[in-house]
């Protein structure tokens, strides 16, 4: 891969949307501010939803422009959103404040393809980082590649799971030595634009549902796809994710919190759905695998082989306890509209 110093150093604006985020944001913003790429060039945007704790105090050292999101509006996609419409640079880097750059090279490779490849949209890491000291969840999050056994399942994962070598997600892929470059059908889109995500901005804000509520990471990307940018950029590299949860309970809650709102919810904005009408046989399969646990097991038999971490086996338990989760939602959703 070509050095980044042989190329022009574009202006990147990193977008974070933040509430209440004390545990985590001092370790996003040092790793930002700590890449081997001129600091003049990068501005950070926080999108901050009334953060009682120590959050805002924590960031001054790192200099970001912050935006005060209204309380009663505030979530990550809608701040993220908001976010985006003051950023300024060629380039934007969507991260969680939950997310850790691994190294000082990182954006450096994420964005030397955007930069060797005029038709490449975006870049985002090939997989999540794996550190067998993380959190249960965080290592299994990591080690699968996925944050929820549907996406899984139904092949719609954007992160390679540890059970594979290369790449074997959706989109027709060519490796280009440290990275695939990745053409997407449009009627075929993974859950793209999570968790270090680096976009051409002009490109994103001319071409997909940004403004007014409507920005949703994944949504974004399969507004783009569907209007024929649709090829992106996986690099051999990885991207911290501490979700901070230290209860099972809490992260399971939360997953049913968010069927709630934004895909059953009668005034829900969201353009995408990670299940659609043409995905009913996986589906009924994802049940039939959660609900008699053999396939999970095997999965995590496989997965165990590669990598020797117990947090492997905690898939057949989430991926039950997930579809148990789901199913009640949607048929208590049902039962109410009716």
């Amino acid at each position: 891969m070509k050095k980044i110093i042989s190329y022009r150093q574009p202006t990147i604006s990193v977008v974070i949307a933040t509430f209440n985020s004390q545990n985590t944001i001092r370790k996003c913003l040092e790793s930002v501010r700590n890449q081997d790429y001129d600091q003049k060039k990068i501005e950070i945007i926080l999108a901050d939803g009334g953060s009682q704790d120590k959050t805002l105090s924590i960031v001054e050292k790192y200099h970001p422009e912050i935006i005060d999101v209204p309380k009663d509006k505030q979530n990550a996609e809608y701040n993220k959103g908001e976010g985006l419409m003051r950023a300024k640079g060629e380039f934007v880097l969507m991260i969680d404040h939950d997310n850790v750059l691994p190294h000082k090279k990182w954006l450096e490779n994420m964005l030397t393809p955007l930069l060797e490849h005029k038709e490449i949209v975006a870049s985002e890491t090939l997989r999540y980082h794996y550190d067998p000291k993380f959190s249960l969840l965080d290592r299994y999050f990591a080690l699968f590649g996925a944050g929820d056994p549907l996406a899984f399942y139904l092949g719609k994962a954007d992160r390679l799971s540890y059970i594979y070598e290369k790449y074997n997600l959706l989109g027709k892929a060519k490796h280009c030595g440290n990275y695939y470059i990745v053409k997407f059908d449009r009627s075929h889109i993974p859950t793209l634009g999570a968790n270090g995500f680096l976009i051409r901005r002009k490109l994103l804000v001319e071409n997909a549902k940004v403004s007014d509520g409507n920005f949703y990471h994944i949504d974004v990307n399969v507004d783009l796809i569907r209007k024929n940018f649709n090829t992106y950029a996986f690099i051999d590299d990885t991207i911290i994710h501490l979700t901070g949860y230290k209860k099972i309970s809490s992260f399971l809650y939360r997953r049913k919190l968010f069927m709630e709102q934004f895909y059953l919810a009668p005034n829900k904005k969201r353009r995408y759905s990670v299940y659609t009408s043409k995905d009913k046989l996986k589906l009924l399969v994802y049940i039939f695998y959660s609900i008699t646990f053999v396939k999970p097991t095997i999965d995590a038999i496989r997965g165990y082989i590669k990598v020797r971490d117990g947090a492997w086996f905690f898939h057949p338990v989430l991926a039950f306890s997930l579809c148990m989760i789901y199913g009640y939602t949607a048929i208590k959703s049902k039962l109410i509209s009716l």
